[in-house]
Formats: C-alpha cells, sequence, structure tokens
C-alpha cells in the first residue's frame, strides 16, 4: 500500500506521538501528519483540514479519547479512528466501539506493528466503503431516473427501506409512511399479495409478478421482482424492485397484432395486395384501374374478394389493418 495519507495524531505526550510517527512512516513513507496536543489545535484542525485517518490516545490531560472520537466522527462519519492507548481497559474499549471505533490496541513496544497493520486494515476498509457508497449512489440515482422502485422488507413484507421512486409509486411522502405499509399492498388483492411473499420465503430464486393499477395517467402494469437474502445470514430481509413495464407491455401487444395482421394480409394475391395497397392510400377505383391498367370492373371483383378475405366492412378496416400490419420499430425508424 503505498498511497499517500494524511493522518491526524492526538496526545499530549510528544514521546509517544514521535513513535506512533515513526510507525506510520515506516508503513506510510509519503504519509502526512497532523498533531493535536490540546483542545484547541484539535478543534482548529476538525474545523479546517481533510484528513484520512485519526490515531488518539485514551488518556488526554484536556479530555479523552472517546470524546475524540465523538468529535471526529460527528464531523466526518466514515473516517476511521483507532485508539492507542496504554490506560484504557475493557470497558474503555467495548464504550468507544460502541461509538464507531474501528480499532482499540493497547499502547507497548510489541503492539507497535499491530499498529501499522491496523492502520493498513482499517484505511482501505474505509476507502472501499467509500468506493460501494458512491457506486451505490449513483446506482440509487439511475433508478431513480429510471423510475425504478427499490425496496427492502422483512420476512413478514413490511418495508424496511424503499427510494425516492418508490415512494412515489406508493404515494408517500416519506419513507417513515412507507414503514406503515408493506409489499402486498401492491397488490390487487391482500390473497394475491401473499401468496407471492410466500413464494419468495420459501425460494432462494428471484421471483416475479406483474400487476396492474389504475392510475391518473390510465392502467399501468408494473413487475414486482424480489429475492430473500441467503437463509445462513439473519436476520433475514427481502430486497426488490417495481419497474413500470406499461411501455414494454404495449410494445409486445403492437407486436401481436403486427404479426397476425401481416399473416392476413399474406393470404391476399399478389393482385389484391396491389389493389388493398392503391385503397387504403385513398385513390377511388377508377385511378387504381387506371393506374393497374385493368378495368374498373376487374378492380371491384379483386376489392371484393380482397375484403372477404380479411374479414373487412369498410374502407376504414382495411386502413386500421394496414397500421396494425407495421411493426412498431418500423414505424419508429422509416426507411
Amino acid at each position: 500500500m503505498t498511497q499517500r495519507l494524511r493522518v491526524l495524531v492526538v496526545d499530549d505526550n510528544p514521546q509517544d506521538r514521535r513513535l506512533v510517527i515513526r510507525e506510520l512512516k515506516k508503513a506510510f513513507p509519503q504519509s502526512e501528519v497532523l498533531e493535536a496536543i490540546d483542545q484547541e489545535q484539535l478543534d482548529k484542525i476538525l474545523l479546517t483540514e481533510q484528513f484520512d485517518l485519526v490515531v488518539t490516545d485514551y488518556h488526554l490531560h484536556w479530555s479523552d479519547g472517546i470524546q475524540v472520537l465523538r468529535n471526529v466522527k460527528e464531523r466526518s462519519p466514515y473516517c476511521p479512528v483507532i485508539m492507542f492507548t496504554a490506560t484504557g481497559n475493557e470497558d474503555v474499549a467495548v464504550e468507544a466501539m460502541k461509538h464507531g471505533l474501528d480499532d482499540y490496541i493497547i499502547k507497548s513496544v510489541k503492539h507497535f506493528v499491530r499498529l501499522r497493520a491496523a492502520v493498513r486494515t482499517v484505511v482501505e476498509f474505509a476507502r472501499t466503503r467509500s468506493r460501494v457508497e458512491h457506486l451505490t449512489a449513483r446506482l440509487e440515482s439511475v433508478l431513480s431516473q429510471l423510475s425504478v422502485g427499490v425496496f427492502s422488507c422483512d420476512p413478514a413484507g413490511r418495508f424496511m427501506e424503499v427510494n425516492d421512486a418508490m415512494l412515489q409509486l406508493l404515494g408517500y411522502e416519506s419513507a417513515d409512511q412507507a414503514t406503515q405499509s408493506g409489499l402486498v399492498s401492491l397488490f390487487p388483492n391482500t390473497e394475491q399479495g401473499n401468496r407471492f411473499l410466500q413464494s419468495i420465503r420459501e425460494s432462494d430464486q428471484r421471483q416475479e409478478f406483474e400487476i396492474e393499477q389504475d392510475t391518473d395517467e390510465g392502467r399501468k402494469c408494473y413487475r414486482i421482482t424480489a429475492k430473500r437474502s441467503s437463509a445462513e445470514f439473519e436476520p433475514v430481509f427481502i430486497d426488490g424492485l417495481v419497474e413500470d413495464v406499461t411501455q414494454l407491455k404495449n410494445f409486445e401487444i403492437e407486436i401481436r397484432q403486427a404479426a397476425v395482421a401481416s399473416a392476413q394480409l399474406a393470404m391476399l394475391s399478389p393482385r389484391e395486395r396491389e389493389v388493398f395497397d392503391e385503397v387504403v392510400s385513398g385513390k377511388p377505383n377508377k385511378t387504381v384501374a387506371r393506374k393497374m391498367q385493368i378495368t374498373e370492373k376487374t378492380v371491384e371483383k379483386h376489392r371484393a374478394s380482397m375484403m372477404r378475405k380479411l374479414g373487412a366492412r369498410s374502407v376504414t378496416d382495411l386502413v386500421r389493418l394496414a397500421m396494425l400490419s407495421q411493426s412498431p420499430l418500423s414505424r419508429e425508424n422509416p426507411q
């Protein structure tokens, strides 16, 4: 690990500070060390400086390590803090851990090596956590822009966490409101919701279900995808997504309609198809006959046969069929 570190050392014993700094320089030759020997210096550094790690003694003449820990975490909740002290005890260690201490090391010659290892571990963990949170925030942003609802709930289906898109889908203004409801509330009826919830609890595979809801924008179709966490870990919880698949469903319907309409038109003879194209473009029989160089009576004959095969009663039916036969893709990307 060769990265440059800025480390804040909080200790009012100059000899101990030198020992800590020496060990830090052994592990991180390029590290920059800030020193705080009293409350005034600590407050100034916390207010004006950026740092990657804090190493603090517990017993200070002007404070104690737990108060230093609290001050650091209030300013930088994810900044790792190591307590390196000769005056602490198990109770101090437990209390410090409750406040977010990352490691506790007894200050002695044989533990200096452990200090170097602890610094490596907590700094790498902090940076990994920072990367994960950054990626999580980016993913959350992308999902929100795509209007994908994200939720986490307990095995009973009660929401524990939801994103903004999920709040909007539920019709709530705050996460607190969402925690008063559950996954089953998304379903048209409770029985369907309970069956889906049961299928999630009983399987380690991803489960999907599609529901329809009437909204101010019309009928919407949503796909719920959910999976429970591994039963090896406690507590068990359920994570899932809710996607608005209305456009996708409409697109699938249009694709099927286009396939059916194309199959119907395939029943026409070449001449009938030619007449069909001219008729749906709005041309009268006389114009069609002149263009195709046939008699108007022949046009009428082809037209009658065509209408019969297609089950059409009017030109409007023919136009509708012509529109349906066009693939949605070809309509969106005309040649």
